[in-house]
């Protein structure tokens, strides 16, 4: 079988090249410029054209194996089936044309479905969304050769979907414990956001065990750190709500009703920039957070990114200092306090009057 040409270990720039070529397909393909200029919107870096060309074979390997033919053995002849005749080479998936000088990538769409509903396998691969940079290189690319096959095969239905993920779908930190539990509540979500409808939530308050039902007008979806959070408008409340899907025992969807959602909302507008979910409306602008963490911890922070605006810097003692740019940076303290004595907070003071005065609070406890 043809190996696999070496694209390094980003399979999230693959992806964002994936998403590019589909949303420049409809309208004639994607250049080299854009896929090279989606590559460094993930890696930092300007990729070389046979970085590009490697990725984009990476690609259809990805959704054929003997998209290129097999590799023969040393001493091999020509594969022929039992009949004498040449094995059929299929066509990639993504292929190249030339127009007017330039060269384009487009997505063919030429797939065979599964059985997989096409939602279910849609609201499964959000999860893998290029803001996502926890998950191992084996099992990313796994799962997108097994769940993207069924979106990509009706590409002409989901031109704009990739436009529309990130105004309701926000994924950062770690990503799901256990994607399936909550599928048919993203599901019905997602759903109800597609129809402008509201959903009926029964709601466990953790704090006193006791159950509420809410009328939510729902805006969008986070996932943050294992957990998936419903972001909406309580109608209850009247405001701006967040609810852990984990909490919400059962869930429909009013048919009979209709809503708008606020003119130009995006999830990763409000908390792109946020370190937890349970942010204000306005949270201001980000606050720059330093800390400290002792050497043997440090080797954790420099393998896990635990925010997009994760900075390290190496110090000669063999500990580290670790900058974040955040927005709603109180919900940082219980995180920081996990760590124990391994983490120091250096600024803002306030955090690191809030810690020590939460370290006296346990200690009275005791």
């Amino acid at each position: 079988m043809t190996a696999y040409p070496k694209t390094g270990d980003y399979p999230e720039a693959l992806v964002k090249i994936l998403l590019t070529i589909l949303e420049k397909s409809p309208e004639g393909g994607a250049t080299m410029d854009d896929l090279k200029e989606a590559y460094e919107s993930i890696r930092g870096t300007i990729p070389s054209s046979k970085t590009i060309h490697r990725a984009i074979q990476r690609l259809n390997l990805i959704f054929d194996p003997l998209v290129y033919g097999e590799e023969k053995e040393p001493g091999e002849a020509e594969n022929v089936d039992f009949q004498g005749e040449g094995l059929e080479v299929v066509p990639p998936v993504i292929q190249s044309q030339k127009r007017q000088g330039k060269t384009y990538y487009i997505f063919t769409g030429e797939i065979g479905g599964n059985s997989m509903d096409n939602n279910i396998a849609m609201l499964m691969t959000l999860g893998l969304y290029t803001q996502q940079k926890g998950l191992f290189k084996g099992y990313f690319e796994t799962v997108i050769s097994e769940i993207m096959r069924e979106i990509m095969a009706k590409a002409n239905a989901y031109q704009n979907i990739f436009n529309e993920i990130e105004k309701h779908i926000y994924v950062s930190g770690f990503g799901p414990n256990e994607p399936r539990k909550n599928l048919y509540k993203i599901r019905e979500i997602m759903r109800a956001i597609r129809n402008r409808k509201k959903i009926q939530l029964i709601y466990l308050r953790v704090y006193d065990g006791s159950t509420t039902k809410r009328d939510v007008d729902p805006y969008g979806l986070i996932c943050r750190f294992n957990n998936w959070y419903l972001v909406g408008y309580c109608r209850g409340k009247q405001s701006r709500r967040v609810f852990i899907l984990d909490h919400i025992q059962r869930l429909r969807v009013r048919e009979n009703s209709r809503i708008s959602l606020p003119a130009d909302f995006s999830l990763r507008d409000i908390y792109g920039k946020a370190w937890g979910v349970w942010t204000e409306d306005h949270p201001g602008e980000p606050e720059t957070v330093r800390l400290k963490v002792k050497k043997g911890v440090s080797e954790r922070f420099k393998v896990v990114s635990f925010h997009d605006s994760q900075k390290i810097c190496e110090l000669t003692t063999g500990e580290i200092e670790v900058t974040y740019q955040v927005t709603g940076v109180k919900e940082m303290a219980p995180w920081i306090l996990s760590w124990g004595e391994a983490v120091e907070v250096l600024e803002p003071s306030w955090l690191r009057e809030t810690i020590k005065e939460k370290l006296q609070e346990m200690i009275s406890q005791y």
